[in-house]
């Protein structure tokens, strides 16, 4: 039997997935899964990169073994990259966007040239983590690195080049780092001359879809392809939503909320509500906007754990709903809530300054992050329409969060929408087609999206 092995690598796991090749039904089963936890290297918050790509190696492996796999496709989160020197070696660890080495750079960015300019050269929502701050920051502070560098790849172009040897940056992934000119989808040379940074550094750009070459005869997988599949894990979601014209929110540890559109939207009402675009699909335009997602629970969760309390998703659950105390609302894309640790505390001290109730109970605390969470989304999405002038009627949610009935009510409550789910392993999905597309199995994105519609149950929520 012959199957594609999807691996999705999330901020804080990583799995492998397998899918036999099957026209009628889509099909996949989990086979490996395991923890992505940074270190630290000299105080600089890092990705363990060797040990990531040895769990890719495993599942290679352990796939190899339950079929045939003709690809594999590797997606991850954005902004992130690693550098190579000129003999083609990892100069160091690929540096977390949590670190702190971009802290207030943008206000001191702001000082000598535009903000606002630079987003109208980019289009790309300006977060002190994108691409283009980071490698300043490494050119500053880390100038032995940098005037030591041949190249540099994005996290999934980085897994890829240690398993074929090929350099290239596939575009979704492209699309987060401030450096691409979005009408053209190309590498901004201007931009880069603007900051001095070496546009050598970047290497070709490709299409979601490309076949990047096979895994190198070393490692025993020589027959297995690597697919260029959407890379940015949020396009890979997006390309799994088999319906068109309406908003959908990827919710995993950040939450995106966007559109799909034709043409890249760069305006002034565009900036003032910091909305992004980036690439998706067949080089889709994706709208949005990036968010806070469950990561300010997961690190709810954590915080209690510390303090000895350990409590499961569905133990969450049964506590928010008993909660019948008014809770303070947050902003979860406030700075302080984007460091790990003492979340407990800074929820706190937020709620003091804005003159709320404080949060005793776990339950009060969770139901602060869920419910804060769909006000952000509301308010994003009433943005959103303010930009197109447009009423949206529905939300397609998609990704782990989707899981939750009692978040996804939550969503359509606060937001006054129906909400759609059923596509909870929407990344891994998206990663599968792209595949099953590249390789001739399926002819286009929309027989891809008749196979979807055929093999996932989709579940309606309405406002109460």
């Amino acid at each position: 039997m012959e199957g594609v092995l999807a691996i999705d690598l999330g901020a804080t796991s990583g799995r492998a997935v397998i899918s036999p090749i099957n026209i009628n039904k889509l099909y996949f089963e989990e086979i490996n899964r395991f923890i992505n936890v940074p270190i630290k290297k000299c105080g600089v918050m890092c990705w363990d990169f060797d040990y990531l790509f040895k769990k890719i190696l495993e599942s290679i492996e352990i796939a190899s073994k339950k079929m045939k796999i003709i690809s594999v496709g590797i997606d991850t989160w954005g902004v992130d990259f690693g550098m190579l020197n000129f003999q083609g070696e990892l100069l160091s660890s690929p540096v977390h966007y949590r670190d702190s080495r971009t802290k207030g750079i943008l206000a001191k960015i702001a000082k000598y040239v535009s903000l606002d300019h630079l987003y109208f050269k980019t289009g790309t929502q300006l977060m002190e983590i994108n691409t283009l701050f980071q490698l300043m920051s490494v050119q500053k502070q880390m100038p032995s690195i940098y005037f030591n560098t041949d190249k540099i790849l994005m996290m999934p172009d980085l897994f890829n080049y240690y398993l074929t040897g090929e350099t290239v940056i596939e575009e979704s992934i492209a699309s987060t780092t401030q450096m691409l000119m979005p009408e053209k989808k190309s590498w901004n040379k201007e931009l880069l001359q603007q900051f001095s940074l070496n546009e050598n550094f970047l290497p070709r750009i490709v299409k979601s879809g490309h076949v990047l070459g096979h895994i190198k005869a070393e490692y025993g997988f020589n027959e297995i392809k690597v697919i260029n599949i959407c890379e940015h894990d949020t396009a890979s979601a997006v390309a799994a939503i088999p319906f068109d014209d309406e908003v959908f929110i990827s919710c995993g540890t950040w939450s995106l909320i966007g559109i799909k559109t034709e043409q890249p939207i760069i305006t002034k009402e565009s900036l003032a509500y910091n909305f992004t675009n980036e690439l998706g699909f067949n080089s889709a335009n994706l709208f949005l906007k990036n968010s806070t997602g469950l990561w300010i629970v997961e690190e709810l969760r954590r915080d209690f754990e510390v303090h000895g309390e350990s409590y499961s998703f569905d133990d969450i659950t049964t506590m928010v709903k008993a909660c019948e105390k008014d809770v303070c609302i947050v902003d979860t894309d406030n700075e302080q809530f984007s460091k790990p640790g003492d979340i407990i505390q800074k929820i706190k001290k937020y709620a003091k300054n804005t003159r709320q109730n404080v949060p005793e109970s776990a339950a009060e605390f969770f139901k602060t992050a869920y419910y804060s969470l769909a006000i952000k989304y509301r308010n994003t999405i009433q943005d959103l329409e303010k930009i197109k002038n447009k009423q949206y009627q529905k939300i397609y949610l998609i990704g782990g969060g989707s899981k939750s009935t009692y978040f996804t009510q939550l969503i359509a409550d606060i937001t006054g929408k129906e909400v759609i789910t059923g596509l909870y392993e929407a990344t891994v999905i998206g990663n599968i087609i792209i595949q099953l597309i590249a390789n001739k199995k399926l002819a286009s994105l929309e027989q891809a999206h008749d196979l979807i519609l055929k093999s996932v149950e989709f579940h309606s929520y309405t406002p109460k």
